[in-house]
């Protein structure tokens, strides 16, 4: 039997796929890390592990908000950029955080995203919102760049520092 919202579908397993490649994380390679290694940058300006999961923690219920009110009231501002002083908080107040911590916070912040995501069909996805610096896009183009590919490359940039850090 097919779905009535295959795109949306694909957009739900590819979090639900993100979140567990997170949690599996967690418990079989950073709950076995030496503790002061979570905190150590791989390199300079980029970010430690506990500094990504303090990130990750913080998307997905911003995005989840973020693409609540943009179905609700199509057109308007939509996202955030980089330097986005939230966003920097976020980091700052929770990259020294205890693993454990983490591991509490981000059930709850995947829910976020995961009730929201429920409710979408695929004519949602069509929905357009403008963001500063990408201008005019399609719901379905502000989640690929902002939640899908985003969660898929904070994934990667985990299991990098990984790698690094193991080397120091």
């Amino acid at each position: 039997m097919s779905s009535e919202n295959p795109k949306m579908d694909e957009i739900r397993r590819s979090v639900d796929e993100s979140y567990g490649r997170i949690m599996d994380l967690i418990e079989t390679r950073l709950k076995k890390l030496d503790h002061d290694r979570l905190y150590l940058p791989p390199a300079e300006n980029e970010w430690s592990v506990m500094q990504s999961l303090a990130h990750i923690e913080e998307i997905m219920p911003y995005w989840a908000n973020e693409i609540e009110k943009l179905v609700g009231k199509p057109g308007q501002k939509f996202g955030r950029v980089m330097t986005d002083e939230a966003r920097l908080r976020a980091i700052a107040e929770h990259g020294d955080d205890e693993l454990a911590q983490a591991e509490t916070v981000l059930p709850a912040s995947y829910a976020r995203m995961k009730e929201v995501l429920a409710e979408l069909t695929d004519a949602d996805l069509t929905k357009t919102g403008v963001h500063s610096k990408y201008g005019e896009r399609p719901l379905e183009w502000f989640m690929r760049e902002f939640v899908t590919d985003h969660l898929k490359n904070h994934i990667t940039q985990l299991q990098e520092c990984l790698v690094a850090i193991s080397l120091k």
